[in-house]
């Protein structure tokens, strides 16, 4: 009998470790928290305090950036309900209004900085004192490049290898200049706007740099740790009702997306993303995609098993970034499984635009 509870207690603790264990997370991305800046980039200091006290209440937890991407990076289990808070752009107002709140639940947090607005102390930024109290407390310190630039763009005349030349230089010079400040340097890497390029992916990932974009989704084991996505929570995406639905997503199983690029051409405004999903515990005759400004899009499956499908704009995507969105209900109903592409279109004079 002994033998038997034994065995029983066993497996239940077994069986409660895999309960509450999990394998992604969900980042999100704040900028400014304030009341006084521009809504687009903004949440409201009370909204903030919203979301923090709703996941401190909902039994969330709150990690730290480098031992998440780590542990699914190195297919390790994480807490359930795993979040990961990240701030872009080191404003004065993260110090003032966010911090005072993070400090008194004890959580971490990242501040993803670019050193060129710190170091010529611009009055609505951070400086780098403020910067090591707050390493000091928990916070994560890393890469924005030095002036927040639009990486993918070319200078005039730039041959390939100039522009990766420059790009690898901006990286290493923030870098740099962020450990020489605060004695870090975890090689996480945001892209300014989102915006990247398959070669300055492959660059990064040969410099040893996980990359973050601004595209919606949660993080998995066959996520690309080039461009992680993150949920931005600014402006109509900082409402509570949607950050609820947010924080509980899984991430879509895409293990191949076509095109492998975010930039589009003049001769191609409606790109069709073509998508290879792995199965999972989602109704994949629910999954629906979306584009920015244009609703639901059509969902072609490419085979019986309705493991590939195709969706594409129904008009042209404008002047700037634009995003798909895909997402399925899981079989229980209770949350999504998300997926996200950010689309970049230049101006036609060849430049993006903020």
């Amino acid at each position: 009998m002994k033998q038997l509870l034994k065995g029983l207690c066993s497996a239940l603790i077994i069986h409660s470790a895999a309960v509450s264990a999990a394998d992604s997370a969900v980042f999100l991305q704040y900028h400014h928290v304030s009341d006084k800046t521009p809504a687009v980039t903004s949440i409201r200091p009370d909204r903030f305090k919203e979301h923090l006290n709703y996941l401190d209440s909902n039994g969330y937890q709150v990690k730290d950036i480098v031992e998440t991407t780590k542990a699914i990076q190195n297919g390790k289990s994480l807490p359930d309900k795993t979040v990961v808070i990240t701030f872009d752009d080191a404003y004065l107002n993260i110090y003032e209004n966010a911090f005072p709140l993070l400090k008194e639940k004890g959580w971490p947090f990242t501040l993803f900085v670019s050193t060129e607005p710190v170091d010529r102390n611009f009055g609505k930024f951070l400086n780098w004192d403020q910067l090591r109290e707050m390493a000091e407390s928990g916070a994560t310190i890393a890469n924005h490049t030095v002036s927040h630039d639009h990486l993918p763009e070319k200078l005039d005349k730039e041959t390939n290898d100039q522009w990766l030349a420059r790009i690898r230089q901006d990286i290493e010079t923030s870098e740099a200049r962020i450990r020489d400040k605060t004695e870090q340097s975890v090689k996480i890497l945001a892209w300014p706007f989102g915006e990247t390029a398959p070669e300055l992916r492959a660059l990064i990932k040969e410099m040893g740099f996980i990359g973050f974009g601004q595209q919606s989704g949660a993080v998995g084991p066959l996520s690309d740790f080039t461009r992680l996505p993150r949920y931005p929570m600014s402006g109509n995406y900082s409402s509570l009702n949607g950050f609820k639905t947010k924080i509980k997503t899984l991430p879509l199983p895409v293990t191949e997306r076509l095109p492998d690029t975010a930039i589009i051409s003049d001769d191609n405004l409606k790109p069709a993303m073509e998508v290879t999903l792995e199965s999972g515990n989602y109704q994949k005759k629910q999954l629906r995609c979306y584009a920015t400004g244009q609703g639901e899009l059509e969902v072609d499956w490419l085979d019986e098993s309705r493991s590939r499908f195709i969706t594409r704009a129904k008009a042209p995507l404008p002047v700037g970034r634009s995003r798909y969105n895909c997402t399925a209900p899981s079989n229980s109903g209770k949350q999504y499984y998300w997926y996200s592409h950010q689309w970049l279109r230049f101006a036609a004079n060849g430049k993006a635009i903020d």
